[in-house]
């Protein structure tokens, strides 16, 4: 694990809190509206997460941010299938109606399956001015390295190792 990064990947707020609270250890991504010619892509293996209410009904975003999280990538999925996408309902956060949406959405039918080893952080990062990283973008530069002092696991190593397994039964591998 990196001692300090600068780097972060928006996501909703009410996903942080369950991948937080270890109930979910997967993201479902496409990519934001300045993305959709090339598509999502992981551009930092490590990262923390930074939480938005931007797309969530009826919230509007905050200019103060706590970043609480920190993740790693530990599998990547490009999922082109929606049946096989919905073998997946239940292993995280996304609504089925956004879910097909998002799969539908740009120039190619598909999202991509992250599973991430999460951590909460022993003293999260706030951040002032937050609408700055405003913007349908998934990755955000911090524009400083912040140190990374993990408290604990979202997940201890057998529930993450039992939500691994889960996605490959259900996507193969």
């Amino acid at each position: 694990m990196l001692s300090r990064n600068r780097y972060a990947l928006k996501e909703w707020a009410s996903v942080c809190d369950r991948l937080a609270r270890g109930e979910i250890a997967l993201l479902v991504r496409k990519g934001g509206l300045l993305e959709v010619r090339e598509g999502f892509r992981v551009e930092h293996r490590e990262f923390f997460l930074f939480p938005t209410r931007f797309h969530e009904k009826g919230r509007a975003p905050d200019d103060r941010v706590e970043l609480c999280l920190y993740a790693r990538v530990e599998e990547e999925r490009e999922v082109r299938d929606l049946e096989r996408l919905g073998r997946l309902d239940g292993q995280h956060a996304v609504p089925r109606e956004d879910l097909e949406r998002r799969f539908r959405y740009g120039r190619e039918e598909g999202v991509h399956v992250l599973a991430l080893r999460a951590w909460r952080l022993a003293r999260p990062h706030v951040l002032d001015g937050a609408r700055a990283f405003d913007g349908c973008v998934s990755w955000v530069d911090l524009g400083r390295e912040l140190p990374v002092e993990p408290s604990a696991p979202a997940l201890d190593d057998d529930g993450f190792r039992k939500k691994l397994e889960a996605l490959r039964a259900a996507l193969g591998g």
